[in-house]
Order: C-alpha cells, then sequence, then structure tokens
C-alpha cells in the first residue's frame, strides 16, 4: 500500500499558523500529495489529493490561495462559432466562456508549479475531436511541459489509445455504476471486461466514483496492461478539503493514484442525500440502495432506469404509478436540513405529473410542476404555505425531452431558484418550518418521482412523468459557481 502523507495545516486550513507555514510546503511528512513538483518516476507512487470541478476561474483562484497544487476541470468541444474549440464546462449549457488555452494561461500565472491537472475530456468520442484535443494539447506542453502532469480522461477508450502510447498519462471513465448492487462475482466480470478492453487499447488508467472503491480495489489492484500496474483515478466530493477529521476520511483511499474531494469557494454546504440511478431499476443515495413501491400488476408499475449518454449518467424514467423514497426524521441529517439552511438540486426532464422531488403532505417542501406548466418551489413556515406565490415559479416545457437543472437555495432569509445554471427568482421569506404531516406513517419520507401519503405503508400521491437523472440535498447554500458548474 502507498504510504499516505499528511499535510495537517493544508487540509485543516484555519488551524495554520503563519510560522509554520514554510513547514507545510515539505513534502517529506505524512500526508497526500498536494504541492510538490510531480515527476514521471514519482507518478503512482503516493497518492495525491486535488480539488473537483474546479471550472470556475475564481474558485481556481481561491484553490490556489488555499495552497493546492492538484486540480479537475470539466472540458469539452464547442462549434458555436463555427471553428471547433475547447472549451471549460461539462457542456455548451454550463460553459463558462473561457477555452481551455485560456485556462492553461490562466493557471500558470497563478500556479506555474501546480503538480497535477486531470482533465475530463467530455466529448473524446471522434477522430475530429481527438485531432483537436491532440492538436492544443502538445502546443499546450510545448508552451508549458505539461505532458507529465497532466491526465486524460474520456469514457471513449479508443480514443485514449493514441494518447497513450505518446506517453500521457489516461484513464477510462468506466460506467462505474453499473457495479451497484450487483454480486461479487458479477463485479468481477464486469471488471474484466474493462480490463481486457484497457489491455487492448493499451490504457493503463480508470476513474470511477468512490462509491465503488472496494469493488475497483479487489479487481484492478495488481491488474496490469501491458506489464504496467493499473492506476486507479476516483472522486468523492462528498468529503471536502478542511473537514476536520479528514485524515480518517481519506486513509482507505491510499491505493489510488489520484483522489479528488471537494473544495468550495464560500461557506462549505454538505451533501446529505445523493439520490443516483443504475441498471436494473436500481435507485441509491449515498451508495445505499433505496426503495420503491411494491409492483402491483394494472396499477404499479417498476421504474425503468437506462443510460443517458448526454449526462453519463443512469437516469429514472417515471410513469406516473411508482417512485422511490427515502425515510427521515426532524432530527437526523434530512430533518435538519430541511428546517434550517439548504440546497435542493435536480436534474430532470418533465413530461407531465406534479412532484419530482419533495415531501409535502400537509407542510414540508419541494418541487411541484403546476397546471400551468410551472415549475415551483413549495416551503410551509408559520403554519402557512409562504411559498410558492408568482414571484417563485418559472415556466418549462413538458414533453420536449428538454433537461432542466433546477436548483433552490435558502439561507433562512432568502429563497433562490436557478434553472440551468441561471438565478431566475429570488423571494425573501423568514419564519419556522412546518414538517408534513405523519399521523399513520412510521416514518416522513422524500419522494423522487412523486410525492407520499401519511398512511401506514407508503404510498403514492402526485406522482412525476418524466426523467430524473439525480437528486440531491444539501445542507447548507451552494455557491454561484457550484451552481453554474
Amino acid at each position: 500500500m502507498k504510504k499516505l502523507k499528511m499535510l495537517l495545516g493544508l487540509l485543516l486550513g484555519t488551524m495554520i499558523l503563519t510560522s509554520c507555514s514554510s513547514d507545510l510546503l515539505n513534502t517529506n511528512v505524512d500526508g497526500p500529495m498536494t504541492r510538490s513538483i510531480l515527476s514521471t518516476d514519482d507518478f503512482g507512487q503516493t497518492m495525491i489529493l486535488g480539488a473537483h470541478k474546479c471550472n470556475d476561474i475564481v474558485k481556481l483562484q481561491d484553490a490556489v490561495d488555499y495552497g493546492i497544487s492538484n486540480f479537475e476541470v470539466d472540458i469539452h468541444v464547442s462549434r458555436e462559432s463555427g471553428t471547433p474549440v475547447l472549451m471549460i464546462g461539462h457542456e455548451l449549457e454550463t460553459s463558462t466562456g473561457q477555452t481551455f488555452e485560456e485556462y492553461m494561461d490562466d493557471l500558470l500565472v497563478m500556479k506555474p508549479d501546480f503538480n497535477f491537472l486531470w482533465l475530463d475530456f467530455k466529448d473524446l468520442s471522434t477522430d475530429e475531436n481527438e485531432a483537436i484535443i491532440r492538436e492544443t494539447l502538445y502546443r499546450l506542453d510545448s508552451k508549458y511541459n505539461i505532458k507529465h502532469r497532466v491526465l486524460v480522461e474520456s469514457r471513449y477508450i479508443t480514443h485514449l489509445t493514441s494518447f497513450a502510447n505518446d506517453g500521457w498519462h489516461v484513464s477510462f471513465y468506466s460506467t462505474w455504476s453499473s457495479l451497484v448492487g450487483k454480486t461479487e462475482q458479477e463485479q468481477k466480470e464486469i471488471c474484466d471486461g474493462w480490463l481486457k478492453s484497457m489491455q487492448e487499447n493499451n490504457v493503463d488508467g480508470i476513474s470511477f466514483d468512490s462509491d465503488v472503491y472496494q469493488a475497483m480495489k479487489t479487481n484492478f489492484e495488481n491488474a496490469q496492461v501491458n506489464n504496467r500496474p493499473v492506476r486507479q483515478y476516483s472522486w468523492n466530493y462528498r468529503i471536502y478539503y478542511n473537514e476536520p477529521d479528514i485524515y480518517e476520511k481519506i486513509k482507505k483511499y491510499s491505493h489510488l493514484t489520484v483522489l479528488i474531494i471537494g473544495f468550495p469557494n464560500e461557506e462549505i454546504p454538505k451533501l446529505i442525500m445523493d439520490v443516483q440511478f443504475a441498471d436494473k431499476g436500481i435507485a441509491t443515495n449515498m451508495n445505499e440502495e433505496i426503495s420503491s413501491l411494491p409492483i402491483v400488476e394494472g396499477t404499479t408499475n417498476a421504474i425503468e432506469t437506462r443510460w443517458n449518454s448526454s449526462y453519463e449518467k443512469y437516469e429514472a424514467v417515471f410513469d406516473g404509478s411508482n417512485f422511490f423514497y427515502i425515510p427521515y426524521s426532524k432530527e437526523d441529517a434530512i430533518g435538519k436540513a430541511m428546517k434550517g439552511m439548504f440546497s435542493m438540486e435536480i436534474l430532470f426532464s418533465p413530461d407531465g405529473g406534479v412532484n419530482p422531488f419533495s415531501s409535502m403532505e400537509s407542510g414540508g417542501l419541494g418541487y411541484e410542476i403546476t397546471s400551468g406548466n410551472q415549475l415551483a418551489f413549495y416551503y410551509r413556515a408559520n403554519n402557512k404555505w409562504v411559498l410558492p406565490n408568482n414571484n417563485f415559479q418559472t415556466p418549462i416545457q413538458l414533453g420536449k425531452d428538454i433537461y432542466y437543472h433546477a436548483v433552490v437555495t435558502y439561507d433562512k432569509t432568502t429563497f433562490r431558484m436557478y434553472i440551468n445554471g441561471t438565478k431566475v427568482k429570488e423571494v425573501k421569506v423568514s419564519g419556522t418550518f412546518n414538517f408534513p404531516k405523519k399521523d399513520q406513517a412510521p416514518d416522513y419520507l422524500l419522494g423522487i418521482g412523486g410525492d407520499y401519503r401519511d398512511t401506514a405503508t407508503p404510498s403514492i400521491q402526485n406522482p412525476f412523468i418524466g426523467k430524473i437523472v439525480y437528486a440531491k440535498l444539501y445542507k447548507g447554500v451552494l455557491s454561484n459557481s457550484d451552481i453554474t458548474n
């Protein structure tokens, strides 16, 4: 197992004393590699800890100022101007407006000795795009000598081969969620298939969400590609740099080549609910499988899940007869978030129905599609619905296969609604939160794809019809740059 180095000052942030700052630049102490210049010989010997999704230049500067030297960034190919160019952002809708070359120019001014940069190429999927990316990377390498300290990542493994053959660090973005809910033998068969493809394409890196780190460790820790050890790259954006117990949280990942974790540029929100989908109708919250209603022929159907190639995730398809739900109480993490500062996020495509993400049985909060095709957010406080009103809903289109990224934040004084990264509504509200009704139900339920009824056994009301890619709840308020990215 690789040695974990612990840079306590960097990781604990606010506990750093100025008199100690020079000592923290010494990497020969116990902690993850965060600051030293990376050499080809050293790469893979010590786990590198980096900051997740530093797309926004302000967030990048904040990370640099904090002392971080390892970063991850999303890149896509844009043809909006007619000439293909590499742009920063997950896709056109979330583009920061900055080209990759402009971003690198800024990074090298901010941090000329940056250690490692994870390049998540979203559409390294065609020969034309591959040629554009190669040309740009070689131009930047000639200018800044970056080849040995960047990672080229793509889910299209055949387009990584030329980079691997030329000596670039490469990683195959796996469909990691296909491991969720599988037996160890099924997981081995899936991983064996990935390894075979990696060997055929000379790709020695594989990347995945840390939710499946144990399965990946089991199947890849001793694997090789053409006599080279497989390098494992992962992310866990539910861990943040300045958490006091970060050492305990990251030490189990010491076998990884790189782990990227959260770094916000405002007060840290904490992700406490993260509903994702896998194949065969599986939904998970924080890597734990969650429930839907039992199948009843003619009334309650199984929820279909399928791969969404645009977002590179599984999505759930709701027909209005069933929903996923998560039990919670007033005093657990979900309940405490609801009655305090929170952010509620969903990526969905509506076809009809009412509640895509909510807990509103005579109280509570959640998203609702109104009869006028408006996306509204409800919130009950001081025994009345203080939201929505005519100022806190926004028009959406149904049945058009249009996906909306919706975020609502509340800081105890102001509600804000964002659609596709743009703030569309802001309303001042205060008061004591009223939880939903729970006279017969053993637990409050937070529904995805519908709302719950106050009954002894779970049942659905106000079902949603359409697709949901994910649903998340945070304790705390997401920053503008977090939402945009």
